[in-house]
């Protein structure tokens, strides 16, 4: 009986070395361009133990859309590059809700739209280009 607690203690005792990951804290690290964009997350295991670090970066495409200024105080724009620009190319903005508040076409390279009657808050911007999303957040000052 004496050796079965001790075999319990024991086990309880160095399982956390075994298997550190799974005890470990994470951290998450955000990187951004100029414009406030998120370009890159990196997750961390032991806060500051950079040898475990998984780096997971957008998708190119996503990246070279772009929303300034973001956060906005009313008005921002998106700019499309021309190899993304097409016919088919529109947007929608839901709030957190996933209420719809606006919409339109993407016609120009730079569109800009006016959000200045919208609440403070953070939205969600889907600009759709025939069979690819791209999601971005927006933020409303």
């Amino acid at each position: 009986m004496k050796m079965k607690y001790y075999l319990i203690f024991l086990v309880l005792v160095l399982s956390p070395f075994f298997n550190y990951k799974t005890m470990a804290q994470r951290c998450l690290e955000f990187n951004y361009d100029a414009d406030g964009n998120r370009t890159e997350m990196v997750i961390s295991y032991n806060c500051g133990d950079k040898r475990d670090v998984l780096e997971v970066q957008e998708n190119t495409e996503e990246r070279e859309i772009c929303v300034y200024p973001n956060p906005t105080n009313g008005s921002f724009r998106i700019v499309v590059p021309k190899c993304v620009k097409s016919e088919m190319s529109n947007y929608e903005i839901f709030d957190l809700n996933g209420v719809l508040v606006y919409e339109g076409s993407l016609h120009e390279i730079e569109t800009e739209i006016d959000m200045g009657n919208c609440a403070t808050g953070v939205y969600l911007l889907k600009i759709t280009n025939g069979d690819d999303v791209i999601s971005k957040i927006v933020l409303k000052r």
